[in-house]
């Protein structure tokens, strides 16, 4: 049982360090995801208890969008050192 402790452990870890590497080296990416992440909680939550199809693919192109602009705006911005 500690083996598999130690073991998910290491790998909270490891994720934790990538996220930073990724977070330095790819801000504007970051922020696209993000931004697409908080709207996919408050477009897709309340559309949970409804089964509206207008709605749901509203949410599909407003977590779509940042994700698109921020790939657009990442070829054009280099990160910070």
């Amino acid at each position: 049982m500690r083996k598999l402790r130690n073991y998910l452990n290491d790998l909270v870890l490891r994720a934790y360090v990538r996220l930073q590497v990724f977070a330095a080296q790819e801000p504007v990416r970051l922020r696209a995801a993000l931004t697409s992440v908080v709207m996919l909680f408050a477009v897709f939550a309340p559309g949970l208890a409804q089964e509206h199809t207008a709605q749901m693919i509203g949410g599909v192109a407003a977590v779509a969008l940042p994700i698109l602009v921020g790939e657009s705006a990442r070829r054009r911005v280099t990160p910070v050192e």
